[in-house]
């Protein structure tokens, strides 16, 4: 237990590192006027004070902290650096600890924050009036520290020396789910933490689309580009018994969490080669990926990376399957990445926000072409002083695995 004690704690975060957190929402909060922000979501709770404890976080416009726990107290105090640390009891306790300053304004997590939740919180608080702080939480959170960006990258190394190994586990015949199996287990060993974490509402994902063939072009109600039929109805993502064949594309779209942060890659792999179509269409991703990379800089806004790269493939062939086919199709070029799967900033076409250095964003062209298949790569880029960094490092070539070859490694 020692030893693992020993390697679990050089994960923990720093004090410096919390502090520097919170002293930048408490500024946001009083150019808001809030007089503090309540924090009961887990990523949120955990970003700023160190644990996953089952508790909440009043964080006062000015002041200390004071982290108020349920479950696991002890497991609370021993991985949070914050000195104010309290068992919460019965909801009262938690009205006094943020009555004692008779609050006014008040930020709450709104978007995710249950009404349940919502309707106690306010009945213990009478006094006060409630507003939602979640885009204050979501731009502290957009721009990565040094210590989040070294776990960033720990996660993109790993990721990589899983992906080498794709290759020889990809087989004709062998359905979608053998295949992510093999991922998986791969992944594991490498230090996935076996959880990806989502912000949205009722949006939750595996470790990602495995996905060949048309089956990446199937619907699907996951706010992303990559289709999927899935295993079951209650489970309609991810991998599915297809069986992939040779001369179509597959796709692997897999995050990578490690110490909390993920990273997202995808790359596209064939056992033969391709259509002339589909290849043509991988070129097309290239070229939109160079592209918006050199637009990515500091000061620049998302929304126009995003209208300089997209706008003059509207009339392009493969337009209408550029970012998803049908009721698949998003609307961003590019999504946010930490310690969730969707954060802050996005390049789509209304976020006008200004690139800023430590913002990691994973950038992902893809295209999904009928009867054929998806199409496409994802890297993980950390935007700053110069040109983005590259998280996931690792070729960006279309893998295509020589027929005889795969079948020989099958045979193995």
């Amino acid at each position: 237990m020692d030893e693992a004690w020993e390697r679990y704690r050089a994960l923990l975060t720093p004090i410096t590192e919390i502090r520097d957190r919170i002293l930048e929402i408490q500024r946001l909060l009083q150019e808001a006027s809030l007089d503090g922000l309540l924090v009961l979501q887990t990523m949120d709770l955990f970003y700023f004070s160190g644990t996953l404890q089952d508790g909440s976080l009043w964080i006062p416009c000015e002041g200390e902290p004071v982290l108020l726990v349920r479950r696991s107290l002890e497991r609370a105090r021993a991985e949070s650096p914050l000195p104010e640390i309290h068992a919460l009891e019965s909801p009262k306790q938690l009205a006094h600890w943020i009555g004692r300053r008779r609050p006014s304004r008040i930020g709450l997590e709104l978007d995710v924050l249950p009404a349940r939740e919502f309707l106690r919180i306010q009945e213990s608080l009478p006094e006060a009036r409630f507003e939602d702080a979640t885009p204050l939480i979501r731009r502290v959170r957009q721009i990565k520290s040094a210590f989040e960006i070294h776990w960033m990258r720990e996660a993109g190394r790993r990721e990589a020396r899983v992906y080498q190994h794709l290759p020889r586990w990809i087989r004709e015949g062998r359905s979608e789910l053998e295949f992510s199996a093999e991922i998986e287990r791969a992944l594991r060993l490498e230090g996935h933490q076996g959880l990806v974490r989502l912000r949205r509402w009722i949006n939750e994902l595996h470790y990602g689309p495995v996905v060949s063939g048309t089956s990446a072009c199937y619907p699907n109600y996951f706010d992303g580009p990559v289709g999927a039929l899935g295993l079951c109805p209650a489970a309609p993502q991810g991998a599915g018994t297809r069986r992939i064949r040779r001369n179509e594309p597959v796709l692997v779209d897999i995050s990578f969490g490690y110490n909390g942060y993920l990273v997202d890659k995808a790359r596209t792999y064939s056992i033969g080669a391709l259509p002339p179509e589909a290849q043509e269409a991988y070129l097309l991703c290239r070229r939109i990926l160079e592209d918006a990379l050199s637009r990515m800089k500091p000061g620049v806004l998302c929304s126009s990376i995003y209208r300089e790269v997209m706008e003059p493939l509207e009339k392009h062939p493969f337009w209408p399957h550029l970012m998803g086919t049908g009721q698949n199709k998003v609307r961003f070029l590019a999504h946010g990445v930490g310690l969730e799967l969707d954060e802050w900033p996005l390049l789509a076409p209304r976020f006008d926000v200004a690139l800023a250095p430590g913002m990691t964003l994973a950038l992902e062209p893809k295209i999904f072409l009928p009867g054929i298949g998806g199409i496409g790569l994802e890297n993980t880029y950390v935007i700053t002083d110069k040109d983005p960094e590259k998280l996931t490092d690792f070729p960006d070539d279309l893998v295509v695995i020589d027929p005889d070859e795969a079948a020989g490694m099958a045979r193995d």
